[in-house]
């Protein structure tokens, strides 16, 4: 009996050894593939451009300080697409309600002749 049980936790040693070796060699290919290492001073930069605003890399992905101007058009143009949406479904369903109104009166017609 006290064989099995020390089989029985060195098998489970050595599982959840190879287990956590495992999660960190994934570790390292994952930040090997991103291109950048485990340092976390590294993983942050940021510098001032020559037009005084920042730009800040994060983990390889570069980020840049917008002009508040340039997103207020961006929104106003998504707006306006959000406004040509809703006239375009309205529209629609004016159209449906015609469409099945021209039907209904064709059925209520078909209905009196036959």
């Amino acid at each position: 009996m006290g064989k099995m049980i020390m089989t029985a936790l060195t098998m489970l040693v050595l599982f959840l050894g190879g287990v956590l070796f495992g999660i960190e060699q994934a570790n390292e290919g994952v930040l090997q593939t991103r291109g950048y290492s485990s340092d976390l001073e590294e993983a942050v930069k940021s510098e001032v451009t020559e037009g005084g605003s920042y730009e800040v890399e994060v983990m390889g992905k570069k980020f840049e300080q917008v002009d508040m101007d340039k997103k207020e058009q961006q929104y106003e143009e998504i707006e306006s697409n959000h406004l040509m949406q809703k006239v375009a479904t309205n529209l629609e369903s004016g159209v449906k309600w015609f469409y099945n109104q021209v039907i209904h009166s064709a059925y209520q017609l078909s209905q009196a002749f036959f």
